[in-house]
């Protein structure tokens, strides 16, 4: 009797550790979008998938009710890709953006207001500071770079995006891993220097401040610039 009370609890055991640490996603990562005409949005977050593990793709589509055209343009026009992870981005609550990772050429679809658009992002692992230089001006490169320790060649990402003529508009550049407690001063001072809108911006602070910062992207959409941090849990 006792011999079998003891399975039992490894075997609860076992369910509710399966339950609580099992996740079929490689990670979840947030980001934050702040600029000078709208207020700040971290309602999206992206849930990431390893190809390398096993991953059965249509059972990931059928839980997380990736909606058939995503599914369509996965089975498509991702077709030829050599596929090491996968993705899908929440936005408000609903899926609106699907990424594949092709040995770290990043390409995905975006859904806005019932329409789709393709963006692609290169990766640099050589990045110059001198190329932001001629994007940023060089002034706000030089506060950037100072502010969060960038080395001067780093790993960035350039984003390409299909409602902008396929144009660089974007730089994601890796902070490999910033506590963001410990960062509130250099964030609140690029976002100044930037002029993006401010408005709560403690709230979203305390709330992520056991988050860490893995990219910093910055870029310019029709003139006006903005910033995103991409943070995750650990």
């Amino acid at each position: 009797m006792i011999l079998f009370f003891i399975v039992i609890v490894i075997i609860l055991y076992v369910l509710y550790y399966l339950k609580t640490h099992y996740h079929d996603y490689k990670y979840i990562e947030h980001s934050c979008k702040f600029s000078s005409n709208s207020v700040y949005n971290d309602s999206r977050e992206a849930y990431a998938f390893d190809m390398t593990k096993n991953i059965e793709e249509s059972s990931v589509f059928k839980k997380y009710k990736l909606e058939e055209k995503f599914v369509y343009f996965y089975n498509n026009l991702f077709k030829n890709v050599d596929k090491t992870e996968f993705g899908f981005a929440y936005s408000n609550g609903e899926i609106a953006k699907l990424y594949v990772n092709d040995n770290n050429n990043i390409y995905g679809i975006e859904k806005r207001d019932n329409k789709y658009s393709i963006r692609i992002y290169k990766p640099d692992a050589y990045f110059k500071k001198e190329e932001l230089d001629m994007f940023l001006g060089k002034d706000k490169s030089t506060l950037l770079y100072t502010l969060f320790n960038i080395p001067r060649e780093v790993v960035v990402y350039k984003k390409y995006d299909q409602n902008y003529n396929f144009k660089l508009n974007f730089y994601l550049i890796y902070l490999e891993k910033y506590l963001i407690h410990d960062y509130r001063t250099q964030i609140v001072t690029l976002l100044k220097t930037f002029k993006c809108k401010l408005d709560n911006i403690d709230k979203w602070l305390d709330k992520y401040s056991d988050y860490y910062l893995y990219w910093l992207a910055i870029g310019k959409k029709n003139d006006i610039q903005e910033v995103t941090f991409y943070y995750r849990k650990n």
